[in-house]
């Protein structure tokens, strides 16, 4: 699902009617460094909001969840990024207010794609037996995976994040049960029904944040370069390189094979010592290496230190589970 979008619209408008305030900086003798228009907050369906402002003459930049904006809720939702920012600009448009008055060539522009985006979130939904096995797995990743070349995540709340602050791209994956109890994420009344509330309970939701130096990297920063696959194929990209290890206990017969300086290494390891304030760092890493070879991270924290080990990489070969039959018939879908 496509869950937030930053982009560079081409549309004429009135300056004036896209400014909230304005933001100045002065120096030390009083004068004037520089002035900035502050965004425009617009409300969309069910009070969703977007921010709006003037980019240059014939450009306005906008940000914000154009999924929630339409429905008012983003528990599920298109892949279509084109698709979705088109009818998205059909519904700003109606906000006479804003001054927005793109001629029939920026529109059909819009209408294909052919504008810049600065940053795009997408995420997938995966099922579980209930939330309590939801936050289990997402304690589990935040405390034993780790990204690629970007070490283990970081672990806030019920959030587990991997390359938050990373100027490029980054994960996060939380549970969309709790996210909507939380002030500000609440459903509106009106689709708070049943089906919405057990839907979200047990979703673990994953989502992958692209800024805009990865996306001129992918050359997916021009929106026209997404097709109906993409969203999915880049987020599944992302997950593909969080390292998460399933074994944690070797056979006798493998244990028995090892070297005794890497089986007494596992074995403290197996009995909860933090082997990083034990061994020297080469050590520690040359041995780390020579025991993943057999499906076990000493850097993780051991079974013994976890009153629940689950099979992380199990849950997601699973596939998402998509936008459900009835959402389409009670026209919950954008």
């Amino acid at each position: 699902m496509i869950d937030w979008v930053s982009a560079i619209l081409p549309c004429k408008h009135d300056p004036s009617k896209l400014i909230s305030g304005l933001v100045m900086a002065f120096d030390a003798q009083g004068n004037n460094e520089w002035t900035v228009n502050k965004t425009l907050t617009v409300e969309g369906s069910h009070s969703s909001k977007i921010q709006i402002k003037s980019h240059t003459e014939n450009q306005i930049y906008i940000s914000g969840n154009p999924t929630k904006f339409l429905q008012g809720h983003n528990l599920f939702g298109s892949n279509d990024l084109v698709g979705l920012m088109g009818k998205f600009f059909d519904e700003l448009l109606k906000h006479e207010d804003l001054g927005l008055c793109p001629d029939p060539f920026q529109l059909a522009n819009i209408k294909d794609g052919h504008y810049e985006l600065t940053r795009v979130d997408v995420n997938e939904t995966w099922h579980l037996n209930n939330q309590k096995d939801v936050l289990a797995w997402i304690r589990a990743v935040g405390e034993t995976a780790y990204l690629k070349h970007r070490g283990a995540g970081q672990f806030s709340g019920d959030t587990a994040y991997f390359g938050k602050n990373s100027r490029r791209w980054a994960l996060k994956c939380y549970s969309k049960g709790l996210e909507i109890l939380a002030k500000g994420h609440k459903l509106p009344p009106e689709l708070a029904i049943p089906e919405m509330l057990e839907y979200a309970q047990k979703a673990l939701r994953i989502e992958g944040v692209t800024r805009q130096l990865e996306l001129k990297r992918r050359s997916l920063h021009v929106a026209s370069n997404w097709d109906i696959d993409t969203a999915e194929e880049l987020l599944l990209e992302y997950i593909s390189k969080l390292e998460m290890s399933d074994v944690y206990m070797l056979k006798d017969d493998v244990l028995d094979s090892l070297p005794p300086r890497l089986r007494l290494t596992y074995q403290a390891w197996l009995n909860g010592d933090d082997l990083k304030t034990v061994l020297p760092r080469p050590t520690f890493y040359r041995y780390r290496k020579q025991i993943l070879e057999y499906g076990v991270d000493i850097s993780s924290k051991s079974p013994k230190e976890k009153s629940n080990v689950i099979p992380l990489i199990r849950v997601l070969e699973a596939q998402p589970v998509g936008i459900p039959d009835w959402a389409y018939e009670k026209n919950l879908v954008a």
